[in-house]
C-alpha cells in the first residue's frame, strides 16, 4: 500500500485479508494542518510539544481552548503555565486520566465520536431540490452564514468572526451555507489537508432538520475533498449527529471524553 495511506492492511493465517482499521488522531492532525496555516497570524497562540496540542485562539466560544495530548503531570504544567488564567478543556480518550482528577479537572457531559470515512466509497447521496449550497463570498452572504451558525453554536457574532473569518481568510477552510426554499437553513465548513479532509462547523436550524439539510452539507464537503483527490474524510460527531454520519458511511474511529478546568 501507499504508504501515505491512514491504515493497516493485516494479513493473518490462511491469507485472510483483514478490514483496514483507521488510525486515531486524524481529527487532530487535520487541525494541526490548519494551524500551520495560522502560524504569524495576530492573537492566534499555539503550544506545540511532541504529541501535545493547545490553542489559545482570539475567542470565547467554546470550541477554543482545547488542548491534545498525553495528560501526563509534566505535559499539565505546561498547559497551564500556556494558559495562565484562561478556562480549557483537554480532551482524551480516557485512557490516563488520573492526573487530571487529581488536578483538578471535572469531566463534562460532552462526548465527542471521532468519525472517518473512506472518500473512495462514498456515493453522492440524493437530497430535496428545496436545498441549494452555496459557497459564501460576498460579506452578504459571510454575514448570513454566521447569523445560521451562531443559533445553534450559542455565541455572538464577533466571537464566531473572530474565530471562524481567519481560518476561510488565512488558512483557506471553505464555507458552506445551506438554503431552504431560500431561506438560510444551515452550514457547513471544510479544510482539505494533505490527505484528508476535515469537516467542521456543521449546524442545521431546528426548523429544517430531518429534511436533509445535512446530508447536502456533507455531500459538498466531500465533493469537494474528492475533487482534490484526498484519501478520507474525518469529524467529530456529537450524540445527535453521529447516527447521520453512520449512515452515511463514516466509521467510528475513537470516542473523546472533554474534561475542563477553571
Amino acid at each position: 500500500l501507499d504508504n501515505r495511506l491512514p491504515f493497516k492492511l493485516l494479513v493473518g493465517k490462511n491469507n485472510m485479508v483483514y478490514k483496514p482499521k483507521y488510525n486515531k488522531g486524524l481529527q487532530q492532525q487535520n487541525f494541526k494542518e490548519i494551524l500551520q496555516e495560522m502560524v504569524g497570524i495576530e492573537s492566534w497562540n499555539l503550544l506545540k510539544d511532541n504529541d501535545l496540542l493547545a490553542l489559545i485562539a482570539p475567542s470565547s466560544v467554546n470550541f477554543v481552548n482545547f488542548t491534545w495530548g498525553n495528560p501526563s503531570v509534566s505535559n499539565i504544567e505546561k498547559v497551564k503555565l500556556f494558559y495562565k488564567s484562561a478556562d480549557f478543556t483537554w480532551l482524551t480518550s480516557g485512557n490516563d486520566v488520573g492526573s487530571l482528577v487529581q488536578e483538578g479537572f471535572v469531566l463534562d457531559e460532552a462526548i465527542s465520536t471521532e468519525m472517518v470515512l473512506d472518500l473512495n466509497k462514498y456515493v453522492i447521496s440524493e437530497f430535496s431540490t428545496n436545498i441549494k449550497v452555496i459557497i459564501p463570498k460576498s460579506e452578504i452572504e459571510l454575514h448570513v452564514w454566521t447569523e445560521t451558525a451562531i443559533q445553534t453554536f450559542g455565541c455572538s457574532h464577533d466571537e464566531f468572526k473572530e474565530f471562524f473569518y481567519p481560518l476561510i481568510n488565512f488558512a483557506g477552510c471553505v464555507p458552506f451555507l445551506l438554503m431552504y426554499d431560500n431561506q438560510p437553513a444551515g452550514t457547513a465548513m471544510v479544510y482539505c489537508g494533505q490527505e484528508t479532509a476535515g469537516v467542521y462547523a456543521m449546524s442545521t436550524l431546528e426548523k429544517y432538520r430531518h429534511n436533509g439539510c445535512a446530508t447536502a452539507a456533507v455531500n459538498a464537503c466531500i465533493s469537494l475533498a474528492k475533487s482534490r483527490n484526498l484519501y478520507n474524510a474525518v469529524l467529530y460527531a456529537s450524540t445527535m449527529g453521529k447516527p447521520l454520519y453512520a449512515k452515511l458511511g463514516f466509521e467510528e474511529v475513537d470516542v473523546l471524553q472533554e474534561w475542563h478546568l477553571k
